[in-house]
């Protein structure tokens, strides 16, 4: 990640400051650059001034194009929020964190990355009955999500983790069901365990056997509290377990306001190592981006703004549409 550019040097890059191009459609906003290369260690340095120089001087084909004609709905909120969120060039900051994590448990030698990436889907529902996810399974795939610096996919973010998993665990073959944590840090440990509710028992799961740090909360059938939290939606309680993405709040905006948008892309980051990791479950994992925030923070006790609700998540038995045919991937060009 090229976190050093500006937004207005990402724009030129982009072709999006060219105002023209946008008369008649929605604006765009730039985000971040991201370099995919050899191993860090043989990084060679991007010279971003002569790229920009050749996207100024190079021919732009094409107009933007309106994502739909129906102005029915109006969100000012999202354009109020980019313009907030602007970022000036900055100096390089690295704050990845020297956490120390078990190494991740291995999965089968056979899976092949492309085969997994090329099948990842979202699922539309889950099999309530379905026999509950085995420990192993289930270890891996939260070990997937703890920052390891300098392995891939962690070494792209030059910050301390700072989004932080509450999970509702309904069938997990070994484990209680309930509500449970597992912090990404251990700066994040101490601040949840000073910030949620107090009557909470943090007892670490004594089943793992591979040191995940994951804490039981508090023992409960939490399968109709987590379908309330995600807007009453069963993929939340039909599934082996789901899952929300606390982020630290206060801290990261008072560096910056564009830090905002570094906490999303934590967090996207985050679910889409889940898609991946559930596959290779031979599972099924989908976002869920509605969800009740406010409810969540009180469920926790969280009486500030030092933690805010990002991202929810589920994984378990996906049920098959027999409706619908399936072809392998990229079947047309194969």
């Amino acid at each position: 990640m090229l976190d050093e550019y500006g937004d207005q040097q990402i724009s030129k890059l982009l072709g999006l400051d060219r105002q023209q191009d946008f008369v008649d459609a929605e604006p765009e906003s730039p985000d971040l650059l991201l370099k995919i290369g050899m191993h860090p260690q043989q990084n060679t340095a991007i010279n971003l001034d002569a790229l920009t120089r050749l996207a100024e001087t190079s021919p732009w084909r094409g107009r933007a194009n309106r994502l739909t004609d129906d102005n029915f709905y109006k969100w000012p909120v999202i354009n109020e929020v980019s313009q907030a969120c602007y970022k000036p060039p900055t100096t390089t900051n690295d704050q990845t964190g020297t956490d120390s994590f078990p190494a991740m448990p291995q999965c089968d030698p056979h899976i092949l990355a492309n085969d997994i990436v090329r099948q990842r889907r979202s699922a539309q529902s889950f099999d309530a009955n379905a026999p509950g996810l085995s420990l192993p399974l289930f270890e891996r795939i939260l070990h997937s999500i703890l920052p390891r610096p300098g392995i891939l996919p962690w070494d792209c973010l030059p910050w301390y983790p700072r989004i932080h998993i509450i999970l509702f665990i309904h069938r997990v073959t070994g484990l209680e069901p309930g509500l449970y944590a597992l912090p990404r840090s251990e700066q994040g440990e101490k601040l949840l365990r000073r910030q949620i509710n107090h009557g909470f028992s943090w007892i670490q799961s004594v089943n793992l056997g591979t040191g995940l740090p994951l804490y039981l909360l508090q023992e409960a059938n939490v399968g109709n509290l987590a379908r309330m939290l995600a807007c009453h939606q069963p993929i939340a309680s039909d599934s082996a377990f789901s899952l929300a993405m606390l982020a630290e709040f206060d801290e990261p905006l008072k560096i910056a306001p564009w830090q905002y948008r570094h906490l999303f892309w934590e967090a996207g980051l985050i679910g889409q190592i889940l898609y991946l990791e559930a596959e290779v479950a031979g599972i099924r994992g989908t976002g869920i981006g509605c969800f009740f925030d406010d409810a969540l923070h009180e469920l926790l006790g969280l009486e500030s703004s030092c933690f805010q609700d990002l991202y929810h998540f589920t994984i378990g038995t996906p049920k098959t549409d027999k409706r619908i045919q399936n072809e392998p991937p990229y079947a047309h060009i194969m």
